[in-house]
Protein backbone atom coordinates (compact mmCIF):
# COMPACT_ATOMS: atom_id res chain seq x y z
CA UNK A 1 0.00 0.00 0.00
CA UNK A 2 1.21 3.09 -1.06
CA UNK A 3 1.09 6.57 1.15
CA UNK A 4 -1.47 7.95 -1.18
CA UNK A 5 -3.77 4.61 -0.54
CA UNK A 6 -2.83 4.92 2.87
CA UNK A 7 -4.01 8.00 3.47
CA UNK A 8 -6.77 7.73 0.88
CA UNK A 9 -8.19 4.86 3.34
CA UNK A 10 -7.31 6.18 6.72
CA UNK A 11 -7.95 9.77 6.51
CA UNK A 12 -9.36 10.82 9.72
CA UNK A 13 -7.05 7.81 11.58
CA UNK A 14 -4.04 9.64 10.10
CA UNK A 15 -5.39 13.33 11.05
CA UNK A 16 -5.52 12.39 14.67
CA UNK A 17 -2.42 11.02 14.74
CA UNK A 18 -0.89 14.00 13.59
CA UNK A 19 -2.73 16.57 14.64
CA UNK A 20 -2.15 15.33 18.75
CA UNK A 21 1.27 15.15 17.77
CA UNK A 22 1.17 18.69 16.34
CA UNK A 23 -0.26 20.00 19.77
CA UNK A 24 2.21 17.66 21.93
CA UNK A 25 4.82 20.75 20.91
CA UNK A 26 3.23 22.74 23.68
CA UNK A 27 5.50 20.71 26.23
CA UNK A 28 8.50 19.94 23.94
CA UNK A 29 12.11 21.48 24.99
CA UNK A 30 12.31 23.03 21.23
CA UNK A 31 9.04 24.82 21.73
CA UNK A 32 9.92 25.55 25.75
CA UNK A 33 13.36 26.66 25.29
CA UNK A 34 11.99 30.11 23.20
CA UNK A 35 10.37 30.91 26.98
CA UNK A 36 12.95 30.06 29.63
CA UNK A 37 14.83 33.80 29.30
CA UNK A 38 11.55 35.07 29.44
CA UNK A 39 11.19 32.83 32.65
CA UNK A 40 13.99 33.72 34.21
CA UNK A 41 13.84 37.30 34.34
CA UNK A 42 10.38 37.16 35.31
CA UNK A 43 10.92 34.92 37.95
CA UNK A 44 14.70 36.17 38.83
CA UNK A 45 15.93 32.74 37.99
CA UNK A 46 19.51 31.65 37.15
CA UNK A 47 20.25 29.67 34.41
CA UNK A 48 20.97 26.58 36.70
CA UNK A 49 17.76 27.16 38.34
CA UNK A 50 15.77 27.45 35.38
CA UNK A 51 17.50 24.12 34.37
CA UNK A 52 17.20 22.04 37.40
CA UNK A 53 13.14 23.47 37.84
CA UNK A 54 12.81 22.09 34.38
CA UNK A 55 14.58 19.07 35.57
CA UNK A 56 12.21 18.46 38.54
CA UNK A 57 8.91 19.11 36.33
CA UNK A 58 10.28 16.18 33.82
CA UNK A 59 10.70 13.96 36.48
CA UNK A 60 7.99 14.10 37.84
CA UNK A 61 6.44 13.79 35.10
CA UNK A 62 7.84 10.54 34.05
CA UNK A 63 7.40 8.95 36.83
CA UNK A 64 3.56 9.94 36.55
CA UNK A 65 3.20 8.90 33.42
CA UNK A 66 3.97 4.99 34.36
CA UNK A 67 0.11 5.45 35.57
CA UNK A 68 -2.01 7.92 32.82
CA UNK A 69 0.06 6.38 30.23
CA UNK A 70 -1.01 2.91 30.54
CA UNK A 71 -4.96 4.38 30.99
CA UNK A 72 -5.18 4.28 27.46
CA UNK A 73 -5.20 0.12 27.39
CA UNK A 74 -8.49 0.50 29.15
CA UNK A 75 -10.58 3.47 28.19
CA UNK A 76 -11.85 4.50 24.90
CA UNK A 77 -9.63 6.48 22.66
CA UNK A 78 -12.06 9.68 21.98
CA UNK A 79 -12.99 9.85 26.36
CA UNK A 80 -8.84 10.24 26.89
CA UNK A 81 -7.42 12.07 24.15
CA UNK A 82 -10.57 15.02 24.91
CA UNK A 83 -9.28 15.50 28.80
CA UNK A 84 -5.78 15.40 27.62
CA UNK A 85 -6.61 18.34 25.15
CA UNK A 86 -8.70 20.07 27.41
CA UNK A 87 -6.47 20.25 30.29
CA UNK A 88 -3.39 20.68 27.96
CA UNK A 89 -4.67 24.24 26.45
CA UNK A 90 -5.96 25.10 30.13
CA UNK A 91 -2.43 24.46 31.29
CA UNK A 92 -0.60 27.02 29.02
CA UNK A 93 -3.41 29.56 29.88
CA UNK A 94 -2.30 29.04 33.24
CA UNK A 95 1.53 29.61 32.29
CA UNK A 96 0.41 32.83 30.64
CA UNK A 97 -1.57 33.70 33.65
CA UNK A 98 1.06 32.89 36.50
CA UNK A 99 1.82 35.44 39.12
CA UNK A 100 4.45 33.68 41.35
CA UNK A 101 6.96 30.62 41.13
CA UNK A 102 4.75 27.99 42.65
CA UNK A 103 2.18 28.56 40.03
CA UNK A 104 4.82 28.67 37.02
CA UNK A 105 6.09 25.76 38.22
CA UNK A 106 2.82 23.56 38.30
CA UNK A 107 2.08 24.57 34.73
CA UNK A 108 5.78 23.85 33.53
CA UNK A 109 5.15 20.27 35.15
CA UNK A 110 1.49 20.23 33.63
CA UNK A 111 2.77 21.07 30.34
CA UNK A 112 5.55 18.77 29.88
CA UNK A 113 3.51 15.83 31.33
CA UNK A 114 0.51 16.52 29.11
CA UNK A 115 2.18 17.95 26.10
CA UNK A 116 5.81 15.85 25.35
CA UNK A 117 3.98 13.25 27.64
CA UNK A 118 0.44 12.31 27.07
CA UNK A 119 -0.49 14.33 23.84
CA UNK A 120 2.49 12.04 22.09
CA UNK A 121 1.87 8.86 24.01
CA UNK A 122 -1.78 9.16 22.65
CA UNK A 123 -0.82 9.55 19.23
CA UNK A 124 1.49 6.95 18.30
CA UNK A 125 -0.28 4.17 20.36
CA UNK A 126 -3.46 4.85 18.44
CA UNK A 127 -1.69 4.34 15.50
CA UNK A 128 0.84 1.34 16.29
CA UNK A 129 -1.93 -0.85 17.51
CA UNK A 130 -4.25 -0.15 14.72
CA UNK A 131 -1.76 -0.17 11.88
CA UNK A 132 0.01 -3.64 11.66
CA UNK A 133 1.84 -4.59 8.17
CA UNK A 134 1.91 -0.80 7.19
CA UNK A 135 2.58 0.29 10.35
CA UNK A 136 5.77 1.95 9.05
CA UNK A 137 4.00 4.23 6.39
CA UNK A 138 1.23 5.28 8.84
CA UNK A 139 3.81 6.06 11.96
CA UNK A 140 5.42 8.45 9.07
CA UNK A 141 2.35 9.71 8.44
CA UNK A 142 1.66 10.26 11.92
CA UNK A 143 4.84 12.27 12.28
CA UNK A 144 3.79 14.84 10.16
CA UNK A 145 2.25 16.67 12.99
CA UNK A 146 5.83 16.85 14.64
CA UNK A 147 7.68 18.38 12.03
CA UNK A 148 4.62 21.02 10.75
CA UNK A 149 4.89 22.56 14.52
CA UNK A 150 8.70 22.52 14.34
CA UNK A 151 8.60 24.25 11.14
CA UNK A 152 5.73 26.89 12.14
CA UNK A 153 5.60 27.48 15.80
CA UNK A 154 9.61 28.04 17.01
CA UNK A 155 8.99 31.27 14.01
CA UNK A 156 5.72 32.17 14.98
CA UNK A 157 6.13 31.96 19.24
CA UNK A 158 9.26 33.86 18.42
CA UNK A 159 7.56 36.74 16.68
CA UNK A 160 5.06 36.93 19.51
CA UNK A 161 7.56 36.99 21.73
CA UNK A 162 9.12 39.83 20.85
CA UNK A 163 6.31 41.57 19.46
CA UNK A 164 4.07 41.81 22.65
CA UNK A 165 5.56 39.26 25.46
CA UNK A 166 5.74 35.92 26.67
CA UNK A 167 2.36 35.76 28.11
CA UNK A 168 0.93 36.31 24.71
CA UNK A 169 2.80 33.28 23.23
CA UNK A 170 0.85 31.30 26.07
CA UNK A 171 -2.32 32.55 25.87
CA UNK A 172 -2.04 32.01 21.46
CA UNK A 173 -0.63 28.55 22.24
CA UNK A 174 -3.62 27.77 24.92
CA UNK A 175 -6.61 29.07 22.89
CA UNK A 176 -5.31 27.67 20.11
CA UNK A 177 -5.33 24.14 21.77
CA UNK A 178 -8.94 24.76 23.06
CA UNK A 179 -10.52 26.04 19.79
CA UNK A 180 -8.52 23.31 17.26
CA UNK A 181 -7.26 20.27 18.92
CA UNK A 182 -10.49 19.73 20.82
CA UNK A 183 -13.22 20.17 17.84
CA UNK A 184 -10.94 18.10 15.54
CA UNK A 185 -10.55 15.06 18.27
CA UNK A 186 -14.92 15.14 17.97
CA UNK A 187 -14.50 15.18 14.02
CA UNK A 188 -11.76 12.50 13.37
CA UNK A 189 -12.84 10.09 16.21
CA UNK A 190 -16.58 8.60 16.17
CA UNK A 191 -18.04 7.17 19.01
CA UNK A 192 -18.11 3.62 17.01
CA UNK A 193 -14.78 3.63 15.73
CA UNK A 194 -12.98 0.44 15.90
CA UNK A 195 -9.36 2.80 16.29
CA UNK A 196 -10.90 4.02 19.42
CA UNK A 197 -10.97 1.09 21.04
CA UNK A 198 -7.99 -0.31 23.25
CA UNK A 199 -8.44 -3.63 21.62
CA UNK A 200 -9.61 -3.18 18.24
CA UNK A 201 -11.39 -6.48 17.03
CA UNK A 202 -9.79 -5.00 13.64
CA UNK A 203 -7.11 -3.53 12.13
CA UNK A 204 -5.81 -1.76 9.31
CA UNK A 205 -4.74 -5.30 7.72
CA UNK A 206 -7.96 -6.54 6.04
CA UNK A 207 -9.57 -7.33 9.39
CA UNK A 208 -6.53 -9.64 10.48
CA UNK A 209 -4.22 -8.77 13.75
CA UNK A 210 -0.77 -10.46 14.28
CA UNK A 211 -1.20 -14.25 14.42
CA UNK A 212 1.76 -14.39 16.84
CA UNK A 213 3.07 -12.07 19.41
CA UNK A 214 4.40 -11.72 22.80
CA UNK A 215 1.91 -9.58 24.43
CA UNK A 216 4.35 -9.44 26.98
CA UNK A 217 3.86 -6.86 29.73
CA UNK A 218 6.47 -4.34 31.88
CA UNK A 219 7.26 -7.47 33.92
CA UNK A 220 8.31 -9.65 31.05
CA UNK A 221 9.76 -6.78 29.12
CA UNK A 222 12.15 -6.04 32.54
CA UNK A 223 13.31 -9.32 33.26
CA UNK A 224 15.04 -9.73 29.49
CA UNK A 225 18.34 -8.64 28.89
CA UNK A 226 17.15 -7.06 25.25
CA UNK A 227 15.01 -4.09 26.46
CA UNK A 228 18.11 -3.46 28.96
CA UNK A 229 20.87 -3.67 25.77
CA UNK A 230 18.82 -1.28 23.49
CA UNK A 231 17.97 1.28 25.92
CA UNK A 232 20.50 3.45 25.52
CA UNK A 233 19.87 3.51 21.83
CA UNK A 234 16.25 4.31 22.32
CA UNK A 235 17.02 7.25 25.99
CA UNK A 236 20.17 8.99 23.41
CA UNK A 237 17.92 11.01 21.23
CA UNK A 238 16.22 12.72 24.31
CA UNK A 239 19.18 12.88 26.89
CA UNK A 240 21.50 14.67 24.26
CA UNK A 241 19.53 16.66 22.13
CA UNK A 242 17.43 17.93 24.98
CA UNK A 243 20.39 19.47 26.40
CA UNK A 244 21.73 20.81 23.48
CA UNK A 245 18.34 22.45 22.40
CA UNK A 246 17.75 23.88 26.05
CA UNK A 247 21.54 25.03 26.61
CA UNK A 248 20.99 26.58 22.54
CA UNK A 249 21.99 30.41 23.77
CA UNK A 250 25.54 28.62 24.93
CA UNK A 251 25.43 26.74 22.09
CA UNK A 252 25.30 29.57 19.79
CA UNK A 253 27.58 31.61 21.56
CA UNK A 254 30.34 28.81 21.52
CA UNK A 255 29.86 28.38 17.33
CA UNK A 256 29.52 31.48 16.82
CA UNK A 257 26.13 31.45 15.54
CA UNK A 258 22.80 33.94 16.62
CA UNK A 259 20.11 32.71 18.14
CA UNK A 260 18.05 33.67 15.26
CA UNK A 261 20.33 31.83 13.13
CA UNK A 262 19.58 28.47 15.42
CA UNK A 263 15.61 29.43 15.01
CA UNK A 264 15.78 29.16 11.10
CA UNK A 265 17.51 26.07 11.60
CA UNK A 266 14.18 24.85 12.54
CA UNK A 267 13.35 24.94 9.06
CA UNK A 268 15.96 22.79 8.07
CA UNK A 269 15.15 20.30 10.56
CA UNK A 270 11.74 19.77 9.90
CA UNK A 271 12.12 19.72 5.55
CA UNK A 272 14.64 16.76 6.93
CA UNK A 273 12.61 15.58 9.32
CA UNK A 274 9.64 14.91 6.99
CA UNK A 275 11.70 13.68 4.13
CA UNK A 276 13.27 11.63 6.88
CA UNK A 277 10.04 10.06 8.00
CA UNK A 278 8.97 9.39 4.55
CA UNK A 279 12.19 7.42 4.08
CA UNK A 280 12.30 5.43 6.63
CA UNK A 281 8.39 4.18 6.69
CA UNK A 282 8.85 2.20 3.84
CA UNK A 283 12.24 1.14 4.99
CA UNK A 284 10.22 -0.30 8.29
CA UNK A 285 7.45 -2.19 6.67
CA UNK A 286 10.13 -4.19 4.37
CA UNK A 287 13.31 -4.79 7.41
CA UNK A 288 11.54 -4.54 10.39
CA UNK A 289 12.32 -1.68 13.26
CA UNK A 290 14.15 -4.40 15.53
CA UNK A 291 16.50 -4.95 12.16
CA UNK A 292 16.91 -1.33 11.87
CA UNK A 293 17.18 -0.20 15.58
CA UNK A 294 21.58 -0.20 15.60
CA UNK A 295 21.45 2.54 13.47
CA UNK A 296 19.21 5.16 14.07
CA UNK A 297 21.21 7.30 15.59
CA UNK A 298 23.77 7.28 13.32
CA UNK A 299 22.44 10.62 11.06
CA UNK A 300 22.25 12.45 14.95
CA UNK A 301 26.20 11.10 15.53
CA UNK A 302 26.94 13.07 12.20
CA UNK A 303 25.17 16.34 13.35
CA UNK A 304 27.15 15.93 16.62
CA UNK A 305 30.53 15.45 14.14
CA UNK A 306 29.82 18.61 12.02
CA UNK A 307 29.48 20.86 15.27
CA UNK A 308 33.39 19.59 16.38
CA UNK A 309 34.78 20.29 12.72
CA UNK A 310 33.31 23.41 11.57
CA UNK A 311 31.85 26.58 12.91
CA UNK A 312 31.06 27.91 10.04
CA UNK A 313 27.68 29.72 9.41
CA UNK A 314 25.89 27.97 7.28
CA UNK A 315 26.65 24.70 9.33
CA UNK A 316 24.16 25.20 11.13
CA UNK A 317 21.16 24.30 8.76
CA UNK A 318 23.12 21.07 8.01
CA UNK A 319 23.58 20.16 12.04
CA UNK A 320 19.86 20.69 12.44
CA UNK A 321 19.11 18.83 9.43
CA UNK A 322 20.82 15.91 10.33
CA UNK A 323 19.07 16.38 13.80
CA UNK A 324 15.88 16.33 12.31
CA UNK A 325 16.71 13.31 9.70
CA UNK A 326 18.04 11.42 13.33
CA UNK A 327 14.93 12.19 15.14
CA UNK A 328 12.55 11.17 12.47
CA UNK A 329 14.75 7.25 11.73
CA UNK A 330 14.50 7.36 15.75
CA UNK A 331 10.88 8.08 16.45
CA UNK A 332 9.51 6.22 13.55
CA UNK A 333 11.74 2.65 14.56
CA UNK A 334 10.94 3.22 18.12
CA UNK A 335 7.27 3.55 17.58
CA UNK A 336 6.97 0.33 15.39
CA UNK A 337 9.06 -1.36 17.93
CA UNK A 338 7.38 -1.44 20.94
CA UNK A 339 4.13 -3.59 18.88
CA UNK A 340 6.48 -5.40 16.51
CA UNK A 341 8.47 -7.31 19.30
CA UNK A 342 6.60 -7.12 22.78
CA UNK A 343 2.91 -7.22 20.83
CA UNK A 344 -0.19 -4.94 21.25
CA UNK A 345 -2.06 -6.47 24.20
CA UNK A 346 0.03 -4.06 26.56
CA UNK A 347 1.47 -1.51 24.30
CA UNK A 348 0.09 1.66 26.02
CA UNK A 349 1.74 0.23 29.31
CA UNK A 350 5.03 -0.59 27.74
CA UNK A 351 4.77 2.63 25.97
CA UNK A 352 4.19 4.59 28.95
CA UNK A 353 7.35 2.99 30.87
CA UNK A 354 9.87 3.77 27.84
CA UNK A 355 8.25 7.43 27.15
CA UNK A 356 9.08 7.77 31.00
CA UNK A 357 12.54 6.38 31.02
CA UNK A 358 13.22 8.88 27.82
CA UNK A 359 11.51 11.71 29.78
CA UNK A 360 14.21 11.08 32.51
CA UNK A 361 17.01 11.42 30.14
CA UNK A 362 15.55 15.12 29.44
CA UNK A 363 14.85 15.73 33.05
CA UNK A 364 18.55 14.29 33.74
CA UNK A 365 20.71 15.91 30.67
CA UNK A 366 19.84 19.93 31.26
CA UNK A 367 20.85 20.19 34.72
CA UNK A 368 23.73 18.22 33.86
CA UNK A 369 25.00 19.87 31.49
CA UNK A 370 24.83 22.88 33.30
CA UNK A 371 26.50 22.04 35.98
CA UNK A 372 29.24 21.03 33.76
CA UNK A 373 28.96 23.97 31.89
CA UNK A 374 29.29 26.05 35.10
CA UNK A 375 32.29 24.69 36.05
CA UNK A 376 34.00 25.46 32.74
CA UNK A 377 34.19 22.27 30.72
CA UNK A 378 34.72 22.92 27.58
CA UNK A 379 31.52 22.72 24.98
CA UNK A 380 33.41 20.61 22.26
CA UNK A 381 34.51 17.81 24.90
CA UNK A 382 30.65 17.83 25.59
CA UNK A 383 29.90 17.05 22.30
CA UNK A 384 32.49 14.49 21.54
CA UNK A 385 31.21 12.38 24.97
CA UNK A 386 27.67 12.42 23.06
CA UNK A 387 29.44 11.02 19.79
CA UNK A 388 31.22 8.09 21.87
CA UNK A 389 28.14 7.13 23.68
CA UNK A 390 25.93 7.10 20.40
CA UNK A 391 28.67 4.55 19.48
CA UNK A 392 28.62 2.56 22.17
CA UNK A 393 24.66 2.58 22.29
CA UNK A 394 24.48 1.71 18.47
CA UNK A 395 27.00 -1.47 19.89
CA UNK A 396 25.11 -2.81 22.20
CA UNK A 397 21.93 -2.41 20.35
CA UNK A 398 23.59 -4.42 17.23
CA UNK A 399 24.41 -7.50 19.72
CA UNK A 400 21.29 -7.54 21.94
CA UNK A 401 19.28 -10.62 21.34
CA UNK A 402 15.21 -10.31 19.92
CA UNK A 403 12.78 -12.04 22.24
CA UNK A 404 11.02 -15.19 20.53
CA UNK A 405 7.42 -16.16 20.79
CA UNK A 406 7.35 -19.96 22.45
CA UNK A 407 6.60 -22.45 20.11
Amino acid sequence: MTYLSLFKSYPRYLGFGATYNFFSSLGQTFLFALFIPDLEKAFNLTHAQSGSYYGIASLISAFLLLYTGSLIDRIHLRTYSTTIAFLLGTSALLMASADSLAVMLLAMFLLRHLGQGLMAHTASISITRYFTHTRGKAISVNMLGVYLSQALLPVTIALIIATYDWRVGYIVLGIGCLLLCMPLNTILLKKDDPFQLPHPKESATAGLLDEEELNWGRKELLSHSYFWLILPVIIAPAFIFTALFFHQGTLAEHQGWSLPLIASGFVSFSIMGILGTFIIGPVIDKFSAKHLLAIANIPMCLALVTLLITKEIWTVYIYMGLIGTGISFTANIKAALWAEVYGKKHLGSIKSLTTTLAILGTAASPPLVGIFLTKGTPVDNIILCGVIYIIVASILALVAKVPKVKQ
